[in-house]
């Protein structure tokens, strides 16, 4: 009998745990642009040790880099843009948008990426300074430097750039801010700017985990 009551009280503290039935991975978007400052900082501080830790990189069903922000479109044909951080932003959001193609993982693909944003004196402005193309290429497998480069000097790059422009003015219907992280393809405001400041815990919450473990503050 003492046996069995020793059986059922363990029952009953497995039943009485929080339920994970309710966590589901989600989608994680990030709108971003190369040279912006709070993007430079973002990827490598927030988002890739999320990516690389398999606790929370198990949340994220998909991860979608969108490497734009904010652009005036003087004419596409001939590609005359502004980015906001000058023309070397737009050198770098197109750069970003070949990686984004041709590295095979997106663990690599942030690596790469944030080296990057780790060039540089930590207040570029940008608008006079050219983008460091040639930068980080220890971060990437043999041989693949140059496939990102064939594409960053060709058309390819500008088709690249101009699809992320489509989905960025798609997504922001009006005035907001970059960077802006989005679950599942939605747009709130507040929950991006709160995932900016912790990735992590806002991760934990979209995809529904109960568990305070989860809610690691990000250093």
């Amino acid at each position: 009998m003492a046996v069995l009551f020793l059986l059922a009280a363990l029952v009953g503290c497995v039943v009485a745990r929080p339920s994970s039935e309710n966590v589901t991975p989600v989608e994680v978007t990030l709108y971003y642009e190369s040279l912006c400052y709070g993007c430079r900082m973002f990827v490598p501080n927030q988002l890739l040790p999320a990516y690389t830790d398999s606790k929370y990189r198990s949340l994220i069903s998909k991860l979608t880099l969108v490497p734009y922000g904010w652009v005036w479109v003087k004419n596409a044909t001939s590609h005359d843009y502004n980015c906001q951080h000058g023309e070397s932003e737009c050198d770098g959001n197109r750069l970003h948008a070949c990686a984004i193609k041709y590295i095979p993982d997106q663990v690599t693909t942030l690596e790469y990426i944030s080296c990057l944003d780790k060039q540089g004196p930590d207040n570029l402005t940008f608008a006079s300074l050219q983008y460091p193309i040639d930068a980080c290429q220890d971060k990437l497998p043999n041989g693949l430097y140059s496939k990102i480069m064939s594409c960053y000097n060709s058309d390819e790059s500008w088709e690249l750039f101009q699809n992320n422009g489509k989905k960025t003015t798609s997504f922001f219907t009006t005035s907001s801010f970059v960077p802006y992280v989005s679950f599942n393809n939605k747009r709130n405001d507040d929950v991006a700017e709160s995932a900016v400041q912790d990735f992590k815990k806002e991760l934990c919450k979209a995809a529904g985990v109960v568990d305070p473990d989860c809610f690691h503050k990000t250093n």
